[in-house]
């Protein structure tokens, strides 16, 4: 398995791959931001933008191949303010179902840590659904969690959800 950064062009070499992985992960119940139905052509649109940001230097796109094909992925907002540039938010860990249980989510989240340090960031935070694979992801890590916030969001079925943010402060 190969996790890297990549950038504008590369990410679109593998767009069909992320539209897929996207997809997949709404049609799971992975709470991402989307509710059903959820198809292709929102996927697409939803990675068009990503790959602005990427371009814009606004957040690294950080994904998980095996023999060429994206498996997995997470990004990395490096925030721009000022008075913050110590912090990074980390959004939208997703492993392909077919991969899943297989440590790449925890591989791409150690190289998320790695690489924020390689980029002076020693804050980290995310936020996730109470109960799910992610929240025991971070705790593993050794996440802290700071909060949570009763019906933050709706699942992809339009039910209510907690939200659970955690935090990480990281060694320079």
């Amino acid at each position: 398995m190969r996790i890297a950064v990549i950038d504008e062009n590369e990410a679109r070499l593998h767009l069909d791959a992320l539209a897929e992985l996207l997809t997949q992960s709404v049609e799971d119940g992975a709470l991402v931001g989307f509710v059903l139905p959820f198809d292709r052509e929102q996927a697409l649109r939803y990675w068009e933008g990503i790959f602005r940001s990427v371009r814009d230097g606004e957040l690294l796109l950080i994904c998980a191949d095996i023999d060429g094909r994206v498996v997995g992925t997470v990004q990395l907002y490096l925030s721009p303010e000022p008075n913050a540039p110590h912090r990074a938010e980390v959004y939208k860990l997703l492993v392909h179902r077919d991969f899943q249980r297989q440590g790449i989510g925890f591989a791409l989240m150690q190289f998320v840590e790695r690489e924020a340090t390689n980029r002076k960031r020693s804050l980290l935070l995310l936020d996730t659904a109470e109960g799910g694979a992610s929240e025991r992801l971070y705790r593993r890590l050794n996440w802290h969690e700071v909060g949570s916030v009763p019906h933050h969001f709706v699942d992809p079925h339009g039910q209510p959800k907690v939200s659970i943010y955690f935090m990480k402060h990281l060694p320079l």
